[in-house]
């Protein structure tokens, strides 16, 4: 894979595909849509049962999301 920016095996991003969105690694799946499905009530196996998308990938995004937010938190005090 030629991606620009690759997070272990779980993210990547590349500006030649799904026009550089952040996708799950070694996929087309930007990780916008889980959250766009999630906002509208889906529930997380739904998601992933929809997309072929392994439930355990999906959840390290939502901790990585979550640890990311809690550093952001730490940074502004």
């Amino acid at each position: 894979m030629n991606a620009e920016f690759v997070y272990k095996d779980l993210l990547w991003k590349d500006p030649d595909r799904v026009s550089g969105a952040l996708c799950f690694f070694g996929t087309r799946l930007p990780v916008n849509h889980m959250y766009e499905h999630l906002e509208a009530g889906y529930t997380i196996e739904q998601f992933c049962e929809a997309f072929n998308l392994p439930i355990e990938r999906a959840k390290q995004v939502l901790d990585l999301s979550s640890k990311g937010l809690e550093s952001l938190l730490v940074r502004a005090a």
